[in-house]
């Protein structure tokens, strides 16, 4: 038995975090007291694509990097203090700091998230949670986005992981897919190609940062059709996409705030950090910049913060 990814040992060995998850759980529904539950950390300020939906690329500074021994003084000054249960590593692309990587796996074993394009080899960790690898769509609408041999590189290297390190390797791999005007009409096509790759796959929306962004799909029937066809799918593979029902239903509108302000949105519950360790704002995709451009609430279709909502938790 597994409960998303995690087996009967590894969670009762992770039962003083699930203790910590408890009580941060009580102390809000109890008293309204917000603390934060996971973690999100930049590790890195390069990325080897340039991804024409990435956020990243708005707000990006040049020439900035923490040490080794910097980033281990964020994870105890903020994630650990603050008892943080799963951490994703984003970037920029993460793989492109292989040693905090590995310290963050060190510190936080079986519970950190890589996020990665997968041009780049995939490294076999034994006490990483999974591998986030984002597909954008079948390969030409992938490329198109992506840049041209992006999706051939990133099979490539998933195919010589799971094929490399045993018949289980394949849990390592989680697929994320962000939806957008460009690939919707993709979405059962990457179930299909991915879905004897890895172990789980997640959707979400592109959340732009400024109105008339061409890769916003807007709120309404060609929406709510998408929406209704994974919910579909997820009635066929129960096992394999991870979305609960009530977060796909929110995304059919409006759920997190008006413009670039957050109202419902739990932003509260993820702790993220830039490539300098200092906290983002609004959100994991804000800025610690206070002139740097925002995500638009409004218009938001990021699933961390809504399966929250879909869970009850509010901003």
């Amino acid at each position: 038995m597994e409960i998303m990814g995690r087996g009967l040992k590894q969670i009762l060995q992770e039962s003083p975090c699930y203790f910590h998850i408890f009580s941060k759980f009580l102390a809000y529904r109890l008293f309204g007291k917000k603390s934060p539950l996971y973690g999100s950390a930049d590790i890195i300020n390069v990325c080897n694509l340039h991804c024409t939906h990435c956020y990243w690329w708005l707000n990006r500074k040049e020439n900035e990097e923490m040490t080794l021994e910097e980033w281990k003084e964020v994870i105890d000054s903020k994630f650990k203090k603050q008892h943080v249960f799963i951490i994703t590593l984003v970037g920029g692309e993460p793989t492109l700091r292989p040693d905090v990587v590995e310290l963050f796996i060190k510190e936080f074993p079986k519970r950190v998230c890589l996020v990665t394009n997968g041009t780049k080899p995939l490294k076999k960790y034994n006490d990483i949670y999974f591998y986030w690898i984002s597909i954008d769509g079948t390969q030409e609408i992938h490329d198109k986005i992506r840049g041209h041999g992006a999706y051939s590189a990133t099979r490539k290297n998933v195919m010589d992981y799971v094929q490399k390190n045993g018949s289980k390797a394949y849990k390592d791999i989680w697929i994320t897919m962000t939806i957008n005007s460009l690939n919707y009409h993709t979405v059962s096509d990457v179930i299909k190609e991915w879905r004897q790759y890895s172990n789980k796959i997640g959707f979400q929306f592109h959340t732009p940062f400024a109105k008339g962004d061409p890769l916003w799909m807007p709120f309404g029937p060609e929406r709510t059709q998408v929406i209704d066809n994974i919910i579909s799918m997820k009635n066929k593979y129960p096992d394999y996409i991870i979305n609960p029902t009530k977060q796909l239903e929110l995304m059919k509108k409006n759920w997190g705030g008006h413009g670039t302000t957050p109202i419902d949105c739990p932003t509260w519950a993820i702790l993220s950090v830039d490539h300098m360790g200092r906290e983002k704002r609004p959100c994991c995709i804000g800025s610690a910049e206070k002139d740097s451009m925002k995500p638009i609430c409004e218009d938001c279709g990021l699933g961390c913060y809504s399966v929250l909502v879909g869970y009850g938790f509010r901003g």
